[in-house]
């Protein structure tokens, strides 16, 4: 019987894979326990640890505490204060919201009310706004429908969205000069507001700012106003009288037509029961005669082309 021997250049020989003849060419694959600790326990335990640090230091820069009944959010690090909210309908009486506040011998300015701070409080009656105060939060003062008077600060530039809507006691408000803006349907459904003096300063009347003000009999626009939004005065059905201010170079109420016209457009975007429709003017807004149930006739001129919905 013949021994086969496989000779050493047969190709066709089984040969050992290159990884086992030359161990060194190998891939050194490393341990998972070292891998595992870093993915599962270290880095997460370190991300912890900055996540905390940093919080603690928010924290410990703001802080929110109570002064002469009112809770403020306090800024350590710029000693100002703002006002929050101490949980709905807990506010009520006469409000005085002070220029500074003294918390752990500490002095901080009061510049802003934050938004919703005394929404809902029914049973508020009047609040004066310290001179301090920059800007009115979001909210700041919805549904507080025993609110009969709010005294604006001098130093404040804005009122911000639905911050006194549905304030059903309101009867009249001055807006002050340093106020530039008036933030959408910021006095909405101020069903008993029956007088508004608008600053001098306002460049901007938002979205329904005073939509359904049934009370309102009369409003003047100032010279500053460079933007109307939609339906801004929608719905005032008391509404008698709306001028603008001659100077103004973006709205009129030319021909003294008891209404607001955007100039360049010769569009009518405001109008009320005592309106006459200029011959010049070429289009109606929306919501431009919305709520005028008092209104008894109209008359529409041969130049307007196209009239906005209700």
């Amino acid at each position: 019987m013949t021994l086969l021997t496989p000779l050493k250049n047969d190709k066709s020989a089984h040969t050992e894979p290159s990884v086992m003849r030359h161990p060194a060419s190998r891939h050194e694959f490393p341990s998972l326990i070292p891998v595992l600790l870093d993915r599962t326990i270290i880095r997460p335990a370190l991300l912890l640890f900055l996540l905390l640090s940093s919080t603690s230091t928010a924290l410990a820069d703001q802080f929110v505490c109570t002064v002469g009944g009112i809770s403020y959010s306090v800024n350590t690090t710029n000693k100002t204060a703002s006002v929050v909210s101490n949980y709905y309908g807990v506010y009520s009486g006469n409000i005085i919201i002070p220029e500074t506040i003294t918390y752990n011998n500490t002095t901080y300015s009061v510049t802003s009310i934050g938004d919703r701070a005394f929404d809902q409080c029914s049973g508020l009656t009047s609040v004066t706004i310290g001179n301090s105060v920059k800007s009115i939060g979001e909210s700041a003062f919805d549904s507080c429908s025993g609110l009969t008077s709010v005294t604006i600060g001098n130093s404040v530039t804005s009122i911000g969205e639905s911050a006194f809507a549905l304030c059903s006691g309101l009867t009249s408000v001055t807006i002050p000069n340093s106020i530039t803006s008036i933030g959408d349907g910021a006095f909405w459904d101020c069903s008993r507001l029956t007088s508004v003096t608008i600053g001098n300063s306002v460049t901007t009347i938002g979205i329904r700012a005073f939509y359904n003000c049934s009370g309102l009999t009369s409003v003047t626009i100032p010279n500053s106003v460079t933007s109307i939004g939609y339906g801004a005065f929608g719905g005032c059905s008391g509404l008698t009288s709306v001028t603008v201010d001659k100077n103004n170079g973006t709205y009129d109420s030319r021909d003294n037509c008891n209404a607001i016209i955007e100039t360049s457009t010769n569009k009518l975007i405001v109008g009320c029961k005592n309106t006459t429709i200029p011959n010049s003017v070429t289009s109606i807004g929306g919501d431009a005669f919305f709520g005028c149930s008092g209104l008894t006739s109209v008359t529409i001129g041969n130049s307007v082309t196209s009239i906005g919905i209700r």
